[in-house]
């Protein structure tokens, strides 16, 4: 599982690293807060290991909080031996959604995985509290010229730069779709396309970041209101924030662990956040922060954080 260039620096630059960024679309006519569960990389079962625990542990603290749904950014679990997982997911009532991610696909393919989840569609997009909502599937291997559906780990004997591919469909349908809102948009993709250490890895991010970059261009030179505001990611285990042409962009830190070159070292506790849109213009991140479950080296303390950052990003009115 070599995925990581170990402790290769990231270049940000100080305005993507500032406190309080502004996003260039205008705050929502909706009548309250919209809040929103989110979890990533469980990885129930990765290396025999069972996430029981965590899963009760974010379900326990979403019980609490009733949000208005939840997500899983990918990565969640096995179509074999997950049934208490999935019993934990469906103790909330309120809607639910999916992100598939390469490890799912680790011993099915994605219909197997879906009917687990009731998931109807590998991507798709839905409207609440006055924002549209995209899920895009990145789990497609290049393969003899070609884009294949990731299955039964497929994607594991190639090297990286054949990797976290989308299909030609699915950007066809992601340019239709945000054409289609009249909505502030926020989108969750398992697989980074921005900020990521794994250069190699980033598939056709460019042909999607494209497609992100002339929305928002669009929208603010017709001065609509649709401009895409977040993109929640998973998949690298680490904590990152940065803005790319009024998109802000999270990679959201693993609930279970991070992988270095030296295997996987676990969290003490599961991480997790709560989001929230407010009316009002304003997102917030409530992230949950933990220490490592066994010792790691000073080097892996200073470079992988064990948390998800808090955020508090004012909308441009």
């Amino acid at each position: 599982m070599q995925r990581r260039n170990f402790l290769r620096n990231i270049s940000l630059t100080a305005g993507a690293l500032a406190a309080s960024p502004v996003f260039s679309i205008a705050a929502t006519s909706a009548k309250k807060s919209t809040r929103i569960g989110f979890i990533t990389d469980l990885h129930h079962l990765q290396f025999g290991k069972p996430e029981d625990a965590r899963m009760t542990v974010f379900m326990d603290a979403v019980m609490k909080e009733t949000p208005d749904f939840i997500i899983q950014c990918g990565d969640f679990c096995r179509p074999t031996g997950s049934d208490n997982i999935m019993a934990q997911w469906r103790r909330f009532k309120g809607p639910k959604y999916h992100v598939l991610g390469n490890h799912d696909m680790d011993v099915c393919d994605k219909a197997t995985i879906m009917r687990l989840w009731e998931m109807e569609k590998p991507y798709y997009s839905f409207d609440t509290g006055g924002y549209h909502f995209v899920v895009m599937d990145r789990n497609f291997l290049q393969k003899d010229g070609t884009l294949v559906d990731y299955n039964n780990s497929n994607w594991s004997p190639y090297g990286p730069t054949f990797r976290s591919f989308t299909d030609a469909a699915q950007l066809t349908w992601l340019q239709q779709d945000l054409a289609g809102t009249t909505l502030p948009v926020i989108v969750f993709m398992h697989q980074p396309v921005f900020l990521s250490d794994w250069f190699t890895e980033l598939g056709n991010a460019n042909e999607i970041l494209t497609i992100f970059d002339t929305h928002n261009f669009n929208a603010r030179q017709s001065g609509a209101n649709n401009s895409i505001a977040a993109v929640f990611m998973g998949h690298d285990h680490d904590d990152r924030h940065a803005e790319r042409n009024g998109v802000h962009y999270f990679i959201m830190n693993s609930a279970s662990y991070v992988y270095t070159e030296s295997g996987a070292h676990y969290y003490k506790e599961p991480l997790f956040a709560f989001i929230t849109l407010d009316p009002g213009g304003i997102l917030q991140i409530h992230g949950r922060q933990t220490i490592y479950r066994d010792p790691v080296k000073p080097a892996i303390q200073a470079r992988f954080p064990t948390g998800i950052s808090d955020h508090r990003i004012q909308f441009k009115r």
